[in-house]
């Protein structure tokens, strides 16, 4: 007779395997393929050059980009990265391997605290979900700063909550001692907000629970601030000593205060963005995600109660909260709830052990099924017009999707909903894989500037230099970093008429000059009266907006 809970005997055995199995479903989920897609956006490029002038200047102090101090990020990430190429030279899968590790321990980090503070199942339930909600493992595949923030965060906020639920009454110290380190740790990955999110998280839970007196303790305050600044010191110190005020002025004034409180760097949102980012970001689970919510807010009296799940509802809707009056809004922004929000869906996924399984869980069961099977029939559609796939590669990843809704329920039919449940996550790893084939290619015409920007470095001749006109791309850096124009701030030059692309390449030793341009202006060069051009290359872009947004790379000289 079929039954949706696992005998109690067989999940004592399985116990002995979660830690193994999540090391196995990450080996999946974000190493596999790591390094077919190229650099992506305007961000990851940056970010892996950065990384590489350290390592090949040996300088782990200097932050630059092209040659020039480039004082966005603190150097967490730029180390990792390089202790990539150390290992695997200085490739994508390079890049990112160190990044997907952090993800990795992230996951298992969850898994450790759930069976710490609760149990295995919830451990294993919550880590599983993790590495499979679709912004973890989106962030866990790219060198960019938001992961290592959030794990460094997480390791701060469970550490302190062990702290504060198990060791406080008794004077020990240890997980306290450990947040701290964990919140110098997020101040390297990503600067002030590795401090000031986590301790508002934390100093509105004491409040909430009237336990705020227990952190006035002048001894334990003492030790956990030399171990915080110890720990950011590492960097902070000898860069503030060597460059001081230029650090100063860019890093914290510019790229702190200026970004959260003005749109200086051009990514506005509405308020709510990051409530419709939480959402879609924990696809396939959400339906998981939304059941927990109305619960909590149904038993509201009860959630205050649960320190557990108050706590996580804390960690998500303070984060949530202050990004969202940040003038400035990007998705990754709110990774940092991941790890919280993963657990309380943990807490519903917990529910398919009690005696009688109650008939909502059936319900969200049913419908995550269903998500997953309307997401696979949109992804034929949306991936043809965004991406430019194929129809057969369209129809493969759709189907793939597809077939893993129907498998899902199929267990759930013949082995229960706890088996279902626990299988899921590794079904998953079929859509990473198909995706990695199918999907990457086009993904990586469309966000990689990389074919035209190698393109540009092998049709360059000696002493000749790169512009962008009107519109630039970040996505030249580390596939051509060398060739482009750039200001004091290691911007790229964009000139807006073809009278100064004459003027810049009358000045160069070559007397000419490569222009990369989309498509939407390049007839203002081609039919310039000022110039000879010369079309060396094209890059089809987005397939939603071409051939405006395609790229071409010409040769231009002066007319005489």
């Amino acid at each position: 007779m079929r039954t949706d809970k696992l005998p109690s005997e067989y999940n004592q055995k399985l116990e002995l395997y979660f830690p193994l199995a999540l090391v196995a479903l990450c080996a999946g989920v974000f190493f596999y393929g790591l390094g077919s897609l190229p650099l992506i956006g305007p961000d990851e490029p940056r970010y892996a050059q950065v990384a590489r002038e350290m390592f090949t200047s040996t300088d782990w102090v200097t932050t630059k980009l092209g040659g020039i101090n480039w004082f966005e990020k603190p150097a967490l990430t730029y180390w990792l990265s390089a202790a990539g190429y150390r290992l695997f030279g200085e490739t994508e899968f390079g890049a990112r391997f160190f990044i997907a590790v952090f993800a990795t321990a992230g996951v298992l980090q969850v898994y450790w605290f759930g069976k710490r503070i609760r149990s295995a199942q919830f451990g294993f339930f919550s880590a599983a979900v993790l590495a499979t909600c679709g912004m973890w493992p989106g962030f866990a595949r790219v060198a960019t700063f938001d992961l290592t923030l959030s794990v460094a965060m997480a390791l701060a906020l469970t550490s302190f909550f062990l702290w504060e639920r198990d060791e406080e009454q008794s004077g020990r110290s240890r997980f306290f001692f450990i947040a701290c380190f964990a919140f110098g740790l997020a101040v390297l990955a990503k600067g002030l907000v590795g401090i000031v999110l986590p301790s508002a998280i934390i100093g509105l839970y004491l409040l909430l629970t009237g336990r705020l007196k227990i952190v006035f303790n002048p001894k334990l305050l003492l030790i956990g601030a030399v171990i915080f600044l110890a720990t950011a010191a590492t960097w902070y110190a000898p860069v503030i000593a060597k460059y001081g005020r230029e650090f100063i002025n860019e890093f914290f004034i510019g790229h702190h205060f200026q970004r959260y409180t003005s749109n200086k760097y051009k990514h506005p949102q509405p308020v709510y963005f990051f409530f419709l980012v939480a959402v879609a970001g924990s696809f396939p689970w959400t339906f998981y995600l939304i059941g927990s919510a109305w619960q909590s807010l149904r038993n509201w009296r009860e959630t205050l109660a649960d320190r557990l799940r108050l706590f996580l509802w804390l960690w998500t809707l303070v984060t949530i909260g202050f990004f969202s009056f940040s003038g400035s809004k990007l998705p990754g922004y709110v990774l940092p709830i991941f790890p919280a929000m993963a657990m309380l869906i943990g807490l519903e996924l917990e529910r398919w052990r009690q005696p009688v399984i109650e008939r909502r869980t059936k319900i969200l069961a049913a419908l995550t099924a269903a998500l997953l099977g309307v997401v696979g029939i949109a992804a034929i559609f949306v991936s043809q017009q965004e991406l430019g796939v194929t129809v057969r590669n369209a129809s493969l990843i759709g189907a793939v999707t597809v077939f893993v809704a129907i498998f899902y329920l199929a267990l759930w039919r013949w082995r229960g909903g706890e088996m279902a449940t626990m299988v899921l996550p590794f079904s998953l790893i079929a859509v990473i894989v198909a995706a990695t084939h199918l999907i990457f290619p086009a993904l990586g015409n469309r966000e990689s500037f990389r074919p035209l920007a190698v393109t540009a470095r092998m049709a360059a001749q000696s002493g000749e230099r790169l512009v962008f006109f009107v519109n630039d791309n970040h996505g030249i850096n580390f596939y051509a970093t060398e060739l482009p124009w750039r200001d004091t701030k290691s911007q790229l030059v964009a000139l807006t008429s073809d009278e100064n692309v004459a003027l810049m390449a009358a000045a160069s030793p070559t007397k000419s000059i490569l222009v990369a341009s989309t498509k939407r202006w390049v007839d203002g060069l081609l039919t310039s009266e000022h110039l000879l051009t010369e079309t060396l290359g094209e890059q089809n872009f987005n397939a939603r907006c071409s051939p405006d947004c395609d790229w071409v790379l010409l040769r231009a000289r002066r007319k005489p």
